[in-house]
């Protein structure tokens, strides 16, 4: 039970690389505050549900993460705070930091501090520090991935990569846009930009995002041997400042 609960923890992070920040970096769009709710299914039976909430300071954006899995009598919670900035220099969002805590079954902690403009990263997980570093693109988490790729797809860019700073390993990740399909969500029939994983032969991974809500993630799908997530979106709060309620 243990073996196939850490996959499916490890599935559903693949799964959220959560969307959330707004994609122009002009710091007139960047002053709302956003919750999410994703639903989470393993063969299609619910086991949990995922909420993320995002609070803009000045160019820097907290994103608080809270997930809750129930498998049987495996349980896990995760509880998470990362910091993303945007990088004029990289024209990219970057990570400056973020904690993680899990209870339950897997229960651990880690927390990350990253380097100006991403090229160096330390980590330190139940205790053991790591250093790692990249010469060419920075090192990222998922929240600053996530947010990238949104702003990638409002540019029109159709492929991209990442180096994704995973507890004990950083990790290149490439995608790419397959087009887009009309999908059914909670929010009615979507035209949604297809994204998928590339260059992985053992896993598929497959996003959505949809422009008429914000550009969020409205749906990603984790298949691996005999594991197949589901993340779906179920809830939508944007609040911003009157003068900006029109724009966003």
């Amino acid at each position: 039970m243990k073996n196939l609960f850490t996959t499916i923890v490890s599935g559903i992070s693949a799964l959220l690389y959560s969307t959330s920040i707004y994609a122009n970096p002009s710091l007139a769009f960047h002053q709302c505050t956003k919750a999410f709710t994703y639903d989470i299914y393993l063969s299609q039976q619910k086991i949990g549900y995922l909420t993320r909430t995002l609070r803009w300071q000045d160019k820097n954006v907290d994103i608080y993460s809270y997930s809750k899995v129930d498998i049987v009598v495996a349980k896990s919670k995760l509880k998470q705070q990362s910091r993303v900035y945007w990088s004029e220099k990289r024209n990219s969002f970057l990570t400056q930091s973020f904690s993680r805590q899990i209870t339950g079954l897997l229960a651990g902690s880690a927390s990350a501090t990253f380097s100006e403009e991403g090229s160096r990263s330390v980590i330190n997980y139940n205790g053991a520090t790591a250093n790692f570093s990249s010469t060419d693109i920075p090192i990222m988490d998922g929240d600053a991935v996530g947010s990238q790729i949104r702003h990638n797809l409002i540019e029109g860019k159709t492929s991209f990569n990442f180096k994704l700073q995973d507890t004990n390993d950083v990790d290149h990740y490439f995608f790419e846009v397959k087009g887009k399909e009309k999908i059914k969500t909670r929010f009615g029939r979507l035209n949604a930009f297809r994204v998928e994983q590339v260059r992985k032969h053992d896993r598929k991974l497959v996003m959505w995002f949809a422009p008429d809500v914000d550009y969020q993630l409205v749906k990603a799908t984790y298949k691996r041997k005999l594991l197949n997530l589901q993340a779906l979106l179920t809830k939508s709060n944007i609040k911003c400042p009157n003068q900006l309620a029109k724009i966003n």
